[in-house]
């Protein structure tokens, strides 16, 4: 092992990382959902007094204890939750978000569940319905409540540096709010009302992300943008003319404005953009458009090996993710991860910027033994300088 692996912390370690500098070794990041977590705990015989609170993907913070023993450099932060709901359901299984969305407690085959959205609310609606809905409250307290105190807890009595998902999303939450086939048809034949529901949403997400800001800004180092997913495995979901005249206007707007208060209360402190699937035709535009760190690089999809984009994109661009969710960590055994992680450290890891994560949130299906694999892959092979 290499002589010099304590003498980062974690944080150093991340934001050498952000700041294209090599490390003492590739940093360790990840999200993971309650019932892979609860898993974890149980495996590392790590118990805890946690209030949980999963958000809509089922995701919980990983308490440092946790995260200590996972090897992990950086811990996801949640923001606070809105106490509003637009209705409530007698159906213990069904329940509404700020927005309105209907969503549905749904059990998967391998244990666990999601919230699939099972009712978009402005499926009929008109641009003038878009008057009289009843919008999210952006300046609602409960949305920021304790979260000062908390990420100052964890920036100022531990050594991880903070990632927090801050970003609320304008392409996804059209989506959710007409449906996703419709909105899709939308684009097409209702350009109308695509730009007023996208002018509503942006404008509720900045006033939002602004009260965010001013609550914990000063302690974020990496600020997860709303997940705006354009691609999927196989392509694209939008064609690269109707992003930039349709959707980009808009996200240059709410991310412009996002950059200017980040960088006011850190001005160290990064932008991160999730997108999964087939995005390689897209990332011209968001460097231009300054995201600092492309997540999840999905390697199974089309047109996203890693070798190619470090190689393309890696003198502009951090890389977090990068560690196949869908089959290596469900379904691996420990040597499979192993060079599964050797790959990805070798494609991206050289020259620093790259920070090792699942490209998604840590399913219940996935064996606690197979995280550990990962942990003790990345402490293997993930030392620089690197040359395996």
């Amino acid at each position: 092992m290499n002589k010099n692996r304590q003498m980062m912390t974690r944080r150093e370690r991340v934001i050498a990382a952000l700041e294209y500098r090599e490390p003492d070794r590739v940093p360790l990041s990840m999200s993971i959902t309650i019932d892979a977590y609860q898993n974890l705990k149980r495996y590392l015989e790590i118990e805890l007094e946690e209030d949980l609170k999963p958000d809509r993907w089922t995701e919980v913070p990983v308490h440092p204890l946790v995260a200590e023993k996972l090897g992990m450099d950086a811990v996801l932060l949640p923001t606070g939750n809105s106490n509003r709901s637009t209705r409530r359901s007698e159906n213990p299984d069904k329940w509404y978000d700020e927005w309105g969305v209907e969503l549905t407690k749904i059990a998967l085959p391998g244990g666990g569940y999601s919230n699939e959205i099972t009712c978009s609310p402005l499926k009929s609606a008109t641009v003038k319905d878009l008057a009289d809905y009843e919008w999210p409250d952006p300046y609602d307290r409960s949305a920021v409540e304790g979260i000062r105190e908390f990420y100052r807890h964890i920036h100022n009595d531990t050594e991880f540096a903070i990632f927090s998902n801050f970003g609320g999303s304008i392409f996804r939450r059209a989506q959710y709010l007409r449906g996703i086939e419709t909105f899709k048809l939308d684009l097409k034949e209702n350009p109308e009302f695509v730009e007023a529901l996208l002018k509503k949403i942006c404008k509720i997400q900045l006033a939002r992300i602004g009260m965010l800001m001013e609550a914990a800004g000063k302690y974020v180092d990496v600020l997860c943008l709303g997940g705006e997913d354009m691609g999927n495995q196989e392509n694209p979901v939008i064609s690269l003319q109707m992003f930039r005249g349709v959707v980009k206007p808009h996200l240059e707007k709410l991310w412009g404005y996002t950059r200017k208060k980040l960088l006011e209360k850190n001005p160290r402190a990064k932008m991160m953009r999730y997108s999964c699937g087939a995005v390689k035709t897209f990332i011209p535009d968001l460097i231009q458009m300054q995201i600092d760190v492309l997540d999840p690089m999905q390697p199974p999809a089309e047109g996203m090996d890693l070798f190619e984009l470090k190689a393309e994109f890696g003198d502009k661009l951090i890389f977090h993710g990068g560690v196949d969710a869908q089959h290596v960590l469900p379904l691996g055994t420990v040597e499979e991860i192993h060079e599964h992680i050797k790959k990805q450290i070798m494609a991206l890891a050289p020259g620093g910027g790259y920070i090792c994560a699942p490209t998604y949130n840590v399913q219940g299906n996935v064996p606690p033994e197979n995280l550990i694999a990962m942990r003790d892959a990345v402490e293997e092979f993930g030392y620089y300088p690197i040359n395996l």
